[in-house]
């Protein structure tokens, strides 16, 4: 027996700890579940009180005429009533115990009604219907921050003219632009909305600056508009969404230059000038106007290092602070050493073997050789025919004359060997200081003339002649590179070396002067090159080379016959042989800097 009792003690207790931890798991469930965030709500409709007791009614009605039964209220109240032509209709209710003031609220919305409290009088109206004793007063409502003429059209356009039941049913709001205020045009009930949209909504903007540290201002805005405005804006319908450029930029506070978008520059001196990145614009929903009032403007002065946001939600706010936080990062940063070396290697063999017979009737030159071929003898094949030219000796004026040639019979023979090798050099060094996913660019190139145009200028005097030259800029050595720079030690390259070096010149002979050749081309030969994605440890070199032009030319003159001839036709060949070779290496070392900050980070990671 004692047994059975102890279990069933047992059995109680845990089912009592059971209930209890369940309870206790419970509770923490519904302690740990995420609050939503407050709604505010507003009700778009009048205060329906035509009594203070709201003593609670029951009725149970079968198409009863609506007159008999707003009457039957206003005896319940107490007050006089009196009905517009237009208020016609039959009702079917049943209602236990409903408070009267909501009784009446039902049946005017049921059947369409409105209606307007005149000195202890109902006033009843079809909805629509103008009643002129609800206008028999102005109320002036002042606004402090936002435009009241905002106000003025979102009241007329979404309330008073949507037929809500104790309210009027037509624009009854203008402005009074001198002071900013609301004039209300309507009795109590109409005044009582209005406040309240009034103090719902006129509240001063967020204003909040703040400071970037490691990007830039404008990059940073630009970021927030591209990546986080289309997010957190709800801008939609007719003319909703976001703007860029094109508005007024902002100096100072809230005044000056234009901004990025909207082209033109001042040149006065502006202190702490910026410039509107985008803003959040409003737009109406299907019939109903939309309310722009704090519209959402992200504008960056790049003089302070900061970021403006005017407007806006506290939780917009809070959004493009986090987003500033997380992208607002100290960039890595490298230095970059180069070495550019340009190797150049010629050399030339020639070897020319040049025949010549001179004699009063027969002379002549064989081979390439440039003996005996000065301008002032040259060689004729008949001395009779095809005199001798020759320079008069002591003649002031040294005019030619031409005779034939008269002197002794020669052969002569001659052989010119020369060999030529040329080296060169270039060696560039620069050393520059890279940031992470930003473009650097090395240009070592130099200008040149590409083409030259020359003409006569005809309203000269002297008919001078006007040359116009184009001028190229591209002759050399650039190299863009876009860095990389990853935590782990490595930096990851895109480079694009472009080399580029002048081929050759075509020319003409000018047209009023043909001793003047003009440049109608220059062509240049290229050596670029693409690399994507090149990984490089810290500290260790990259070599780019291959970038090789080899150039070999060879010319034989000879004699026809003897030139063949084996062995002894060496005596009667000439030969030019030219090899050129060009090749350009790159060396890039990069060493990636670690300020102080990082390293105390890191040494206190460890």
């Amino acid at each position: 027996m004692k047994n059975k009792i102890s279990q069933k003690v047992i059995a109680v207790l845990i089912l009592v700890v059971f209930a209890f931890s369940n309870t206790a798991i419970s509770a923490l469930a519904v302690s740990e579940k995420p609050s939503l965030r407050n709604e505010d709500t507003i009700q778009l409709k009048a205060d329906i009180s035509i009594t203070k007791s709201n003593e609670p009614v029951s009725l149970s009605l079968r198409d009863s005429d609506v007159k008999q039964v707003l009457r039957m209220f206003a005896d319940k109240a107490g007050m006089n009533i009196i009905f517009d032509s237009g208020v016609s209709g039959t009702v079917t209710l049943d209602l236990v115990d409903v408070p009267l003031n909501s009784a009446f609220d039902l049946v005017l919305s049921i059947a369409g009604l409105s209606y307007v409290v005149e000195d202890n009088t109902l006033i009843v109206s079809a909805s629509g219907a103008d009643i002129s004793a609800a206008k028999q007063e102005i109320t002036m409502i002042p606004v402090k921050y936002v435009d009241a003429s905002v106000l003025a059209e979102f009241l007329n356009k979404n309330i008073f003219t949507m037929k809500k039941p104790g309210l009027s049913n037509s624009e009854i709001v203008t402005t009074n632009p001198m002071t900013n205020e609301l004039l209300v045009f309507g009795n109590k009930n109409d005044v009582a909305i209005a406040k309240k949209i009034v103090e719902k909504f006129d509240r001063k903007p967020l204003t909040t600056s703040i400071v970037i540290n490691h990007t830039t201002p404008e990059q940073m805005a630009n970021l927030i508009c591209d990546m986080l405005i289309p997010v957190t804006s709800s801008g939609g319908g007719k003319g909703g969404g976001r703007s860029t450029g094109g508005a007024a930029g902002i100096k100072g506070v809230m005044t000056g230059a234009a901004s990025s978008g909207g082209g033109g520059s001042s040149d006065e001196v502006e202190l702490g000038g910026g410039e509107v990145a985008c803003q959040i614009e409003g737009g109406a929903s299907g019939s109903l106007t939309s309310l722009p009032l704090q519209t959402l403007v992200i504008s960056y002065f790049t003089q302070q290092g900061t970021i403006g946001v005017i407007g806006g939600s506290q939780q917009q706010l809070e959004m493009i602070k986090d987003f500033i936080a997380e992208n607002d990062k100290k960039q890595p940063q490298a230095y970059l050493e180069l070495s550019i070396i340009e190797l150049n290697e010629s050399g030339s063999k020639t070897l020319t073997n040049t025949w010549q017979y001179l004699s009063k009737h027969f002379s002549f030159n064989a081979s390439a050789g440039s003996f005996g071929t000065s301008p002032y003898y040259p060689i004729f094949f008949s001395g009779s025919q095809y005199p001798h030219v020759d320079a008069p000796e002591n003649v002031d004026n040294p005019d030619y004359y031409v005779h034939r040639y008269n002197g002794p019979q020669a052969l002569t023979y001659a052989i010119n060997y020369i060999l030529e090798n040329r080296k060169g050099r270039v060696v560039a060094n620069p050393r520059i200081l890279i940031t992470n996913g930003q473009e650097s660019v090395i240009d070592l190139t130099s200008d040149y003339v590409k083409t030259v145009t020359s003409q006569v200028v005809s309203e000269s005097l002297t008919g001078a002649v006007q040359r116009d030259y184009e001028i190229g800029d591209d002759n050399g050595i650039k190299i863009s590179i876009t860095p990389f720079i990853s935590p782990d030690g490595y930096v990851t390259l895109n480079i694009t070396p472009e080399y580029a070096t002048i081929a050759s010149q075509v020319t003409t002979p000018n047209e009023e002067n043909p001793d003047i050749m003009d440049i109608q081309a220059t062509l240049l030969q290229r050596r670029n090159l693409e690399l994507k994605n090149v990984r490089i440890k810290d500290g260790e070199t990259l070599v780019i080379g291959g970038m090789i032009r080899e150039e070999d030319q060879k010319t034989v003159q000879k004699i026809p016959i003897l030139g063949d001839i084996p062995g002894l036709g060496m005596f009667f060949r000439s030969t030019v042989s030219t090899k050129s070779k060009e090749e350009m290496l790159i060396m890039i070392t990069p060493k990636i800097v670690v300020d102080t900050d990082d390293a105390m980070r890191n040494e206190n990671t460890l």
